[in-house]
């Protein structure tokens, strides 16, 4: 049986060395099974022996995870034999070559989790933006620490647009989870009419609570973005955001029924009033689906582009 990898990614001094001490310090987590530390960046916060010792651990220091290869993994492996491994990247280099290159050969990767200091999102955004796009695109879990004093729907309606599946967890100062976030967002006792501006934080919205939506009525302007193959009476309708830099936009849409009379041009934009239901994804996930009732042709949008603001 090939041993379980725990990979965490993010900025130095964005939280990775303590999500890894809380994590093996959790009795739901651990129960005394032995775990191998490979530290691939040194932050204020360190691996002591008192530590090691409690959570059965062991500890090794890698200058790149390219050094991480398979003869080193079975080195590691007969050196240490533990039952499982965690990873703690260096937040400069490209998680993109480390999972596309598939560095992980004789273990199994379990699971990948990231962190970030939410005080500082924004700056990491502005400044180093392709680095943070990497942490999260490649992550199933993301823990945003220091969230006390910050728009938590904002950030995560930008994370969701990098990485839909994403699981976001905040916590405060202190470490405590607080993942509630404020205010209810359009009103569903009546039918919707999304504005422009709006778009993105209602396809967030919709994203995270689609049975909000079920059979309510929604009025949005989108583009035809692209088709599915052998359904000529389904489109892919929406809007584009930038989620990375300017060469990385992702569609921002939905799957759209009854549009087949209308014969949507690419390029166009249109105002369609839909029926919301719920179907599930490849993924699992309940997720919204358009029908349409009413599609009319719209003028362009000035700014193209969806924020989450």
């Amino acid at each position: 049986m090939l041993k379980p990898v725990y990979v965490f990614s993010g900025f130095l001094d964005s939280g990775k060395t303590t999500a890894i001490k809380n994590t093996l310090y959790d009795p739901r987590f651990n129960q005394g099974e032995s775990t191998l530390i490979i530290c691939i960046e040194q932050g204020d916060e360190e691996y002591d022996k008192k530590f090691l010792k409690a959570t059965t651990s062991d500890v090794v220091y890698l200058d790149s995870f390219m050094d991480l290869t398979i003869d080193k993994q079975k080195e590691l492996d007969k050196q240490y034999d533990p039952d499982r491994i965690f990873v703690e990247f260096n937040g400069m280099e490209d998680d993109n070559v480390f999972y596309q290159n598939g560095f992980i050969q004789n273990w199994e990767l379990a699971q990948t989790l990231t962190t970030c200091d939410a005080s500082k999102f924004q700056l990491h955004m502005q400044n180093m933006r392709q680095f943070m796009y990497n942490h999260m695109v490649n992550a199933e879990v993301a823990i945003l620490n220091r969230a006390d004093d910050v728009d938590k729907r904002y950030l995560r309606n930008n994370l969701k647009s990098i990485n839909q599946y994403l699981e976001i967890i905040f916590e405060d100062k202190d470490g405590n989870v607080s993942n509630k976030i404020e205010d209810e967002l359009f009103d569903v006792s009546h039918d919707l009419y999304i504005e422009d501006v709006d778009y993105g934080l209602w396809y967030m919205d919709q994203l995270d609570n689609p049975r909000k939506y079920n059979g309510k009525t929604v009025t949005i302007k989108v583009k035809k973005l692209d088709e599915i193959e052998g359904y000529p009476d389904v489109a892919i309708v929406g809007r584009r955001a930038m989620v990375c830099c300017a060469n990385d936009i992702a569609d921002i849409a939905l799957p759209c029924e009854g549009v087949e009379k209308y014969r949507l041009k690419e390029d166009q934009y249109y105002l369609i009033t839909a029926k919301i239901s719920i179907a599930v994804d490849q993924q699992g996930y309940e997720r919204c689906v358009l029908t349409a009732t009413d599609i009319l042709e719209a003028e362009n949008i000035e700014n193209d582009l969806v924020t989450f603001n």
